[in-house]
């Protein structure tokens, strides 16, 4: 089995409980299958999310450098686009049986919902932390370091006003994300839970039961060598883990400095934080030594060197490694008494308890050993049998074989990557006779139902928020001409702001001028499609009625010069649509294109408008040849110099579709919105796509409640079934 381990760290680079977890369960069961790990490490003197490819104990890894922005936002602590991208590829490369995450902090939490819903995939989690429900992770108030109740949203923005040190910060991005989560939960199968706490945690925050398994942590307890029945000539208290606040570090040494007799504390950790250096400034002395971090190999001599591991966080925990490790040794353990701690000792029969965060109760309990060493001797090897990391694995591939016949593709993006917006549907300046609202066959409805612009809120609000969960390109308009837009040119800047690209189609007028528009198009521009069907003016002009084909060329050829004066690598597309009136003129086209250096030639069949358009479409026993011949002739003619789309010879005794062997480029991945803010899952022309359905509105549903509502999901799980799905002449071969 291909097994594909998601984490947020991993050996060498991070050596906390989780990280350390996951190394030891990726390679045991990489004795038997095939193991990858994604996870990311931080390099500030390397490009950011550049990756590097490595083995250790036959697992393979690939770590990603990733580190905070500066002036990170509250949703870079949760969602990274770039992240999703290089995760999609991960996937395509390894091709995965099932994906078993550890942790998303640090990575992006669109990850499960990639994995189930882009790639079909088995999607496992186990719970290190409260961090999916909890932005900090360890359900605790910084402003008081007190254990908080269940989160919600007036709560956890307190506490994100007093983290991020912004009384500004809104509710509103507390419940996006808590409803962002939502979704992330649906889509993973099962939860390994390691604590009953955590078990009970995520029950009460609404997780299915069913899901959710209790599965200790493996350890590779062979590795292990049981503690010395002996006790150093000093009492030795030692703490191994993270030095920071929520561990308790302070805390123990507080309580330690007024132990008396002979004793020392000796912590091992990486104190480089503000937090590690005032500790040692403070603490360290004689009897008190920061030895810094170790490698999980060197464990054992570790353990060795102390006669009483002690864990004072003053969180919950979940069930500390360092507790099991020291319990898998026989070495005695003093711990906090709540949460996953307490469930792994029983004071005074296989360890000792204090009461969490509790200085005086922990000094006491230190003394008392200092006091009575003997009572170390006493205790009994643990009641809570350390599991081994080799039923651990055993047991998880169970659950990797069981979800694995249950596969089902949900080819479903977490959010659009696209997004169209009919921002100005009945306004242009041209009258194609080809168009479903500018023809003079349909225009006459624009004098007794005009549609007005687009309010421009509806465009800001998506955008910002989508923004941040994927989104890379817009389509403004996909009637009118773009550029007569009323808020255009705030459209361009909104694009600028929140790094999304313009994929524009226009008809190359340029109102106001192509010399005041060009510079500020291609700073934002992926593509520009510019709609042509002729060389020849006289055939052009027939058809995009209204146009000065010479001035449309000279508009064109500006623009393209000027892309090259200023090294954009956006790329330009004469769009054009395929019919009798235009068939001889497509070759025209293309050697235009060339010579003034387009990228591409696209053109897509005629969708019929009105009946006039009936001698017009290519796809007839008498057309149909005509096209074949031209066809094959665009493609000797581009061949190594352009690229083409769409110019396929068409075959009238096989279906027009071919269901079983196309599929939707549009489905789970591009989402339209009407001027009027309503919901739309399909580019054909508008009174073809309401028979899709009513998908809401912007207005009353936000695009990610559209976007995972099960009337959409469905409407992707039964695609296909529609007459028009089955007669759409914009389906893709599959590959």
């Amino acid at each position: 089995m291909r097994i594909l381990i998601v984490i947020h760290g991993y050996p060498p680079y991070y050596m906390a409980g989780s990280e350390v977890y996951t190394y030891n369960l990726a390679r045991e069961l990489a004795k038997h299958n095939e193991v990858f790990v994604f996870c990311r490490f931080e390099d500030k003197t390397k490009p950011l999310y550049q990756y590097l490819d490595t083995s250790d104990g036959g697992v393979n890894i690939r770590y990603i450098n990733n580190y905070e922005p500066q002036n990170a936002s509250f949703y870079d602590k949760y969602l990274n686009p770039e992240i999703d991208d290089l995760f999609c590829d991960y996937v395509r490369l390894v091709n995965p049986d099932v994906v078993h995450i550890g942790h998303l902090s640090h990575l992006s939490t669109q990850i499960p919902i990639i994995a189930k819903r882009e790639f079909g995939l088995p999607v496992l989690f186990t719970i290190h932390d409260f961090w999916m429900f909890c932005h900090r992770g360890q359900l605790i108030n910084p402003q008081n370091w007190e254990i908080c109740p269940l989160p919600n949203t007036k709560q956890c923005t307190d506490c994100a006003r007093f983290h991020y040190g912004n009384p500004q910060f809104e509710e509103r991005l507390v419940e996006e994300r808590n409803e962002h989560i939502k979704n992330v939960i649906d889509c993973i199968d099962v939860f390994f839970a390691p604590s009953h706490t955590l078990e009970e945690f995520y029950v009460e925050m609404g997780v299915d039961r069913s899901k959710i398994f209790y599965s200790k942590y493996g350890f590779n307890v062979s590795k292990i060598k049981k503690h010395p029945k002996q006790l150093h000539e000093t009492i030795t208290f030692g703490f191994t883990g993270r030095i920071i606040y929520t561990k308790g570090v302070h805390l123990l040494c507080e309580a330690f400095s007024k132990v008396k007799g002979d004793a020392r504390l000796v912590i091992w950790g990486d104190a480089n934080s503000e937090y590690g250096k005032d500790l040692i400034k403070k603490y360290s002395c004689s009897n008190i030594e920061f030895k810094g971090s170790y490698h999980n190999d060197d464990l054992q001599q570790v353990l060795d060197s102390f006669d009483v591991l002690v864990c004072p966080s003053i969180w919950l925990e979940n069930a500390p490694l360092v507790i099991q490790e020291a319990q898998s040794a026989e070495l005695p353990v003093l711990v906090s008494d709540m949460g996953g701690m307490k469930e792994l000792v029983h004071d005074g029969e296989d360890g000792f308890t204090f009461s969490l965060g509790n200085e005086e109760d922990l000094r006491e309990k230190m003394q008392d050993i200092v006091d009575h060493p003997q009572k170390l001797l006493a205790l009994q090897p643990s009641i809570e049998k350390v599991r081994t990391i080799e039923d651990d694995a055993v047991f998880c591939g169970t659950k990797y074989e069981e979800l694995t016949k249950t596969n089902i593709i949900y080819p479903h993006r977490p959010s659009p990557w696209r997004v169209t917006f009919i921002t100005n549907p009945d306004k242009c300046n041209l009258h194609c006779k080809m168009c479903d609202t500018f023809s003079a066959d349909n225009r006459s409805r624009l004098k007794t139902d005009h549609r007005p612009d687009m309010d421009f809120s509806i465009v800001e609000k998506t955008v910002n928020l989508l923004a941040h969960h994927g989104l890379r390109e817009i389509i403004p308009s996909t009637m009118g001409e773009p550029l007569l837009y009323s808020h255009f040119e705030q459209l361009v800047e909104l694009c600028r702001i929140n790094h999304v690209k313009m994929n524009l189609t226009t008809n190359g007028t340029f109102p106001k001028g192509v010399e005041y528009w060009a510079d500020k198009l291609l700073g934002v521009i992926s593509d520009v499609k510019f709609s042509i069907n002729g060389i020849n003016p006289s055939v052009n002009e027939q058809i995009m009625c209204g146009i000065d084909t010479e001035k449309q060329l000279q508009n064109i050829e500006y623009y393209l010069q000027r892309r090259k004066e200023l090294g954009s690598h956006s790329t330009v597309t004469l769009q054009c649509t395929f019919m009798k009136s235009n068939l001889y003129e497509l070759e025209h086209i293309i050697r235009w294109g060339i010579v003034h250096g387009a990228d591409r030639i696209k053109g897509h069949h005629l969708w019929k408008t009105s009946d006039s358009l009936d001698s017009e479409m290519l796809r007839t026993k008498e057309n149909a040849p005509l096209w074949n011949a031209v066809c094959v002739k665009c493609q000797e003619i581009a061949k190594g110099k352009i690229k083409l789309e769409n110019f396929v010879p068409v075959n009238l005794s096989a279906p027009a579709v071919d269901s079983d062997d196309t599929f939707c480029q549009f489905l789970g991945k591009e989402l339209w919105i009407e001027y009027d803010g309503s919901y739309q899952v399909c580019c054909c022309p508008s009174e073809v796509r309401k028979a899709f359905g009513d998908f809401g509105n912007v207005k009353d549903l936000s695009p990610l409640e559209m976007w995972n509502g099960a009337l959409y999901r469905s409407f992707i799980e039964n695609w296909g079934e529609s007459e028009n799905c089955k007669q759409c002449n914009m389906r893709r071969k599959k590959e």
